[in-house]
């Protein structure tokens, strides 16, 4: 019988009402157990459409249901995941979850509304904007708390539609928030990411003069760093071809893709980077000018962006800001140009000799991060060597994996004080990207904090509190 549709059929009783005045002339036994009213599917049917729905969507579903033999259509899949159950509806809300669902990923979204309390989908929102969100929440004054990832739009749409309910931050976006942080401070040393260490040579040359906002210089420091790590990759690729080494020896032993090797194989140096050819909408275009200007010593950024205006510029200011940053040094009357601009950080990475053969395996900065917060009791041998060896190597892993477990307890376990002794420990750390994620946690406390205090979150802490369980976030209108 497996794979077979079976049909149930059974007898009820009818009646006719004798009143003339009656406007139900006839009354139909009901038997709620098996189907509702009218209904073409048992309820265990349903139930099973339902659930598949959810777990994979319209025409995935209607293809393993055909397989089990309940030949339902994916249309009639959709309309029964977006069906709302009118008892629920019926049952006041208290606690809601907030987040997005694609129509089509990575151009079109929605929002979509979790009954935490009940692990269940409450409605969803043809659009995700603070608007919609806040017209939804104003017909529903009876919720006290909200828990929402840390996007502008949903914590504008709280305040706005439901100031009476508290937002909690989703600890898992914070969780995320975090790992970006790191992953970003560790593009910063992706040279210092490479086991075994590479033998240290030589140093960079380094200007002192170079000034700027902290977000230039970082950038500044970023890209030199990405440049100097490259350069030294590119160096043992081509001691490793002039030794005889095949491209395929040469993509296993340095953990490189085959098709960078093979391009580098057939290069005498490193290719600069390509830029974009000078024009109207970039300052590259009227350099002449602005170096004319800045060596007669008008340096004011604001005005030279008039004069370049009048002269055909229809860029912003922030690129023309970008732009004359390089030339802001001790020696403000000569601009210094791209072509002798020397790159500076506090650390020089080390430099692979060109006489040497170390081979060096190149850990991925996505990587890394990963090992930070993952316990030692957790990790098989290897692992653990890469955690020791890159605490050795790479400047502020060891505080920034300090860091990282104990965020992640504190949000399992800790409270609000524990948090903020922690959000100190960071910001005096030195480490400029976890400065920065405190300053977002600052921009958003009281919601950070609510995730600390209070259980409610859609994805992490108590499992039965959690939107995550559910089949919530796979509650999309697709037809993949």
């Amino acid at each position: 019988m497996q794979g077979s549709p079976v049909m149930v059929r059974f007898q009820v009783g009818r009646w006719r009402c004798g009143n003339g005045r009656c406007a139900r002339k006839i009354f139909t036994e009901r038997v709620p157990e098996l189907a509702l009213p009218w209904a073409r599917r048992t309820e265990r049917l349903r139930d099973v459409v339902r659930l598949i729905g959810h777990a994979m969507g319209g025409r995935p579903g209607e293809r393993l249901l055909s397989r089990l033999g309940m030949g339902v259509s994916d249309d009639t899949i959709l309309r029964a995941i977006k069906r709302v159950n009118v008892e629920t509806r019926a049952v006041p809300l208290r606690v809601v979850g907030v987040d997005d669902w694609a129509w089509k990923k990575g151009q079109t979204y929605g929002t979509i509304l979790v009954d935490l309390e009940r692990r269940g989908v409450v409605d969803l929102l043809p659009e995700r904007s603070a608007e919609s969100l806040a017209a939804w929440l104003a017909l529903h004054p009876e919720i006290e708390f909200i828990s929402r990832d840390r996007q502008g739009l949903y914590a504008d749409g709280a305040r706005r539609g439901a100031p009476q309910a508290q937002q909690v931050a989703d600890r898992f976006h914070l969780a995320l928030n975090l790992g970006t942080a790191v992953e970003q401070e560790l593009a910063r040393h992706r040279s210092f990411l490479s086991l075994p260490k590479p033998v240290e040579t030589g140093t960079v040359p380094w200007e002192d003069g170079a000034s700027g906002s902290k977000v230039v210089i970082q950038r500044r420091r970023i890209v030199h760093e990405r440049r100097v790590a490259k350069q030294a990759l590119f160096e043992t690729v081509q001691a490793l071809r002039a030794s005889g080494k095949t491209v395929s020896h040469i993509v296993r032993e340095t953990g490189i893709s085959r098709q960078r090797v093979t391009a580098w194989v057939g290069l005498a140096e490193l290719p600069e980077r390509h830029q974009m050819a000078p024009n109207p909408r970039t300052p590259a275009f009227y350099q002449e000018h602005l170096a004319k200007r800045w060596a007669e010593g008008f340096q004011h950024g604001r005005r030279l962006l008039k004069e370049i205006q009048a002269l055909g510029y229809t860029g912003c200011f922030s690129y023309l800001a970008r732009f004359l940053a390089r030339w802001r040094q001790k020696r403000p009357t000569t601009p210094v140009t791209s072509a002798t601009t020397v790159l500076t950080a506090k650390v020089a990475p080390p430099v692979v000799s060109n006489n040497s053969l170390l081979i060096c395996r190149q850990i991925s900065p996505l990587v890394a991060p990963a090992l930070l917060g993952k316990l030692r009791s957790q990790m098989p041998a290897g692992q653990g060597n890469t955690v020791d060896a890159l605490k050795k190597a790479c400047p502020g892993y060891a505080v920034m994996r300090s860091l990282v477990m104990s965020f992640r307890t504190i949000l399992r376990t800790g409270k609000v004080k524990t948090l903020r002794a922690w959000m100190k420990k960071a910001d005096a750390s030195g480490i400029y990207r976890m400065q920065r994620f405190v300053r977002t946690l600052k921009q958003d406390q009281s919601a950070v904090e609510a995730a600390v205090e209070q259980g409610w979150s859609r994805s992490g802490g108590r499992a039965h509190q959690s939107a995550e369980d559910t089949q919530a976030p796979d509650v999309r209108p697709s037809r993949i």
